[in-house]
């Protein structure tokens, strides 16, 4: 190789090597910033507002279940709905076969709901099958704003999958989100639920994004 590329290249990787460390220590010291925003990249909140029903999603049935039940106490909307078919498996080892949507509404009836305030509506095995029987579902009792209610992180995709399948419906759709009892949202990345809440997340918006 001439001498003079080999100068060249060398130049060059004094200038670069640099610059990438400089780029290193930035980023490591702003790395809880980073962090942080890629969490609140994935949550959507809406303020709470009067809607005629509140949807509360299949899964996590305590975190969303009792949040449920705040948003009924606060007046958010007169009555609440559970969805989700999918069987619980630890229900299932204890020989009780309860649907995501009544393990949610048991909880929403712990933490301080009326029995009659909030009823399973056990539809739904993922976001887009929920999306499907909710449109169906609240085109039946008439409703135009509906609250559908979601983990924190959950909420930014299901905003998604929700209102380009609610578009031309005439049904507003607002976005709750349920803090979770098993990471800080605000330092996900300090705990194992919290790491594979934001990784399967992230998997899924792609999914979403790709499939529907």
């Amino acid at each position: 190789m001439d001498a003079g590329v080999k100068r060249r290249r060398f130049r060059g990787w004094r200038v670069v090597l640099p610059v990438a460390l400089l780029l290193l220590v930035i980023a490591w010291a702003a790395r809880y910033r980073i962090l942080h925003g890629l969490g609140a990249l994935l949550i959507e909140d809406d303020a709470p507002a009067h809607a005629d029903a509140i949807y509360v999603l299949g899964g996590a049935p305590f975190d969303r279940g009792t949040y449920a039940a705040d948003l009924l106490e606060r007046g958010v909307a007169p009555i609440a709905y559970a969805t989700g078919s999918n069987h619980s498996s630890i229900m299932k080892a204890e020989g009780r076969l309860l649907t995501e949507a009544q393990l949610s509404c048991h909880a929403a009836v712990r933490a301080g709901a009326p029995a009659g305030s909030i009823l399973p509506y056990p539809y739904g095995t993922s976001t887009f099958e929920e999306a499907q029987g909710v449109l169906y579902h609240a085109q039946r009792i008439g409703a135009d704003t509906i609250v559908v209610l979601t983990t924190d992180f959950h909420t930014r995709r299901v905003g998604k999958v929700f209102r380009k399948r609610f578009a031309g419906s005439g049904i507003h759709v607002l976005l709750a989100s349920a803090p979770s009892t098993e990471y800080d949202a605000d330092r996900w990345w300090e705990s194992e639920q919290g790491l594979l809440m934001v990784n399967n997340e992230y998997v899924k918006t792609l999914f979403y994004a790709l499939k529907y």
